[in-house]
């Protein structure tokens, strides 16, 4: 928690000083006056978020720092650019070039090895999630992964010849979201959250 405390404060510092529902606006949010607090989707799950204090619950409990940190920031980001479903990479992000390195290594080969070890549980937690699919590589699907931040992963499941291979791609208008930094964290839990076969579905996605 101390490691990002500070950008956590400030995060709640600009929250406070936003219009409510302006911000729910922009951020593809409902905002309840009576209950002074945000409601969206994160990850599949139900995220709500008190106004002015910025405190984040998921389903009902305290969320992890992180999920703070990164929830906060889209709110405070949003700009209200609806999705485009054009697709770029994570090196063509805003200062992320330089980083394409850590990104495979921290979140595209993890998916890839899990899609190895067990194709069958990811295309069930897809189901289960209900998430969009496509027909780009072997195996692709869409993860509204805030309401409007998809993220698309393109699997390759291995054969013969090559090993599985894993990819996710951001929609163009992301960086209106979130920093380049936090895509990354974001799309770092949507990996985590697929390949936790163990586990169960969320009953929270619709709000």
């Amino acid at each position: 928690m101390e490691e990002y405390a500070e950008a956590m404060g400030r995060a709640r510092r600009e929250l406070a000083r936003l219009d409510p529902s302006w911000l729910a606006n922009r951020a593809g949010a409902s905002y309840s006056y009576p209950r002074r607090c945000f409601t969206l989707t994160f990850l599949g799950r139900r995220a709500q978020v008190s106004f002015p204090g910025g405190e984040v619950m998921l389903d009902g409990e305290p969320a992890g720092s992180l999920e703070q940190l990164v929830i906060l920031h889209y709110l405070v980001h949003a700009r209200g650019d609806l999705p485009e479903r054009q697709w770029v990479a994570y090196r063509d992000l805003p200062g992320a070039r330089y980083h394409e390195g850590a990104f495979r290594a921290e979140v595209e080969a993890p998916l890839a090895r899990a899609l190895e070890e067990s194709e069958a549980s990811i295309r069930r937690r897809v189901e289960e999630l209900g998430l969009e699919r496509l027909e780009y590589g072997g195996f692709s699907f869409v993860w509204e992964a805030l309401p409007r931040v998809p993220l698309l992963f393109v699997l390759n499941p291995a054969d013969e010849e090559f090993p599985a291979e894993a990819r996710v791609f951001f929609d163009v208008t992301a960086p209106c979201y979130l920093p380049t930094e936090d895509l990354e964290a974001l799309a770092g839990m949507a990996v985590r959250a697929l390949t936790d076969f163990h586990r169960r579905p969320s009953s929270s996605r619709v709000l």
